[in-house]
Order: C-alpha cells, then structure tokens, then sequence
C-alpha cells in the first residue's frame, strides 16, 4: 500500500523529533527540519523547558551560516 504525502510528511517529523529530543544529531535535519524544531524548543523554553535544546539548534544554524566564531 502506498502512502500519501501526509503520511511521510508526519513520518519526517516524528523521525526529526526524535533526532533532536531523543538521542541524535542536529547536524542530520534539513534545514526546514531544523526552523521546525527551533520553534518547538522556543515554545518549550516559554513553558519552562527547551532552552538547553533551543541552544543546541541555535549553534546549529550558527554552524551552518559559519558564524563559528561568534558567541551565542
């Protein structure tokens, strides 16, 4: 049976969720996989929790506009 492009679509995003709040590895997500789960951290961070992943994803994006040697 095939899929439809919801069902990969939630797939991807279940498999991303995992990556940065179970064990993985940020460097792994798409670009629009890692926005995704920035904003999900900053809503966290508002309730009182995410702000360590928040950072981790921000480092993230740092990394990959090489602003390596700024700190965030």
């Amino acid at each position: 049976m095939a899929t439809t492009s919801a069902e990969r679509m939630q797939w991807k995003r279940a498999r991303d969720r995992g990556m940065v709040w179970g064990e993985g590895d940020e460097s792994q997500l798409s670009d629009t996989a890692l926005i995704e789960q920035l904003a999900i951290a900053c809503q966290k961070a508002r309730e009182g929790q995410g702000n360590a992943i928040a950072l981790g994803l921000l480092r993230e994006i740092a990394a990959r506009i090489d602003l390596s040697g700024r700190s965030l």
